[in-house]
């Protein structure tokens, strides 16, 4: 269901917009934190603008966590620079658990799956991409370098995490969650070894993966694994945009989505190899799954004698986008 274009929409999403480059470009951390609660604020009334039940479910959700984050955000950065301050040792470590908490990634990632299976294919692109920037910019560049190896560790079992419990899905919004969980695993691995410019790379092509899957996800009301199989996507152009899109988003060579981690596993070999390994098998995992639904994809389209009749997309934009995980693993790469 996709949103509802009015002035409240308007007002919102710029609200949303601005919050986030307060955020980026904020000198100290009251102006961070409240910008960070206005771009949380103006998120809410983007995800109830289809008003249902679900929606109102994932919005109280999201809220809760990011409230929570916030709290810890606010706390922990106050305690850090107190004079005397009891476990002024570990408020560094508990500012980074709120960062993760608001990044929805592990140890504190429980929200995540759930408000991405509650709100709409357009919602889950907002939180998927604009709202993990701003605290992705505060990991690479606010938080102590003494909190690396916490970072690390985290981007190892994010990646097992993402790759584990994306398994047994069959609805496609909380695959994307535990597939976005294992990418914020790779992106944390590359903030840790300080190699912001290198994780902000990752995260652009991410993005561009994303967006066009997405939209043709909401564009053609998917939902299920199932509904692969048997909505109007099934035409020449439509169905084999959304198998390279999967297989490329899950770092299938040669397409784009492999280039990112080709270049993270060359950066972090010279700093760790465990984390490598961990890295790689949790991809490995999420390329079993997303296999899993190409095959079941191919073959069904294969069993029907014709396909159905053709829905075209409603803009041409999405499928010059969706080129994108073709033809450019040179330039990244470069």
């Amino acid at each position: 269901m996709s949103l509802i274009y009015s002035p409240t929409m308007m007002l919102t999403s710029m609200s949303m917009l601005l919050s986030t480059l307060m955020a980026l470009s904020s000198t100290n951390w009251i102006l961070l934190w409240g910008a960070m609660e206005l771009n949380l604020l103006s998120f809410i009334p983007i995800i109830l603008q289809t008003k249902t039940n679900q929606e109102v479910e994932g919005s109280v959700k999201y809220f809760l966590a990011q409230a929570l984050g916030s709290a810890l955000l606010l706390f922990s950065s106050t305690a850090m620079w107190m004079p005397f301050s009891l476990g002024s040792n570990y408020m560094p470590l508990l500012l980074s658990s709120a960062i993760l908490l608001k990044l929805g990634s592990v140890p504190c990632h429980f929200w995540y799956p759930s408000v991405m299976s509650s709100i709409s294919w357009t919602s889950c692109l907002i939180l998927s991409t604009w709202q993990k920037l701003a605290p992705l910019m505060i990991l690479a560049f606010l938080i102590p370098q003494k909190n690396s190896q916490f970072i690390m560790v985290a981007a190892g079992v994010n990646a097992l995490v993402g790759g584990l419990m994306g398994m047994n899905q069959s609805r496609l919004r909380v695959i994307m969650a535990y597939s976005s969980i294992g990418h914020i695993g790779w992106m944390l691995s590359l903030l840790a070894v300080y190699k912001p410019n290198a994780s902000i790379l990752y995260f652009m092509v991410y993005t561009a993966l994303i967006t066009p899957l997405f939209l043709s996800m909401n564009y053609f009301n998917i939902y299920t694994t199932k509904h692969l199989n048997t909505s109007k996507s099934r035409n020449t152009s439509s169905h084999w945009m959304l198998i390279i899109l999967l297989l490329s988003l899950g770092g299938l060579p040669p397409l784009t989505g492999f280039m990112p981690k080709f270049m993270t596993i060359m950066i972090l070999t010279e700093y760790t190899s465990i984390v490598v390994i961990t890295l790689i098998l949790g991809s490995l995992m999420n390329l079993f799954f997303y296999l899993s639904i190409v095959i079941n994809m191919m073959l069904s389209s294969s069993n029907l004698k014709t396909l159905l009749p053709i829905k075209s997309l409603p803009s041409n934009a999405i499928l010059i986008t969706a080129t994108f995980s073709l033809g450019f693993s040179p330039f990244i790469l470069m």
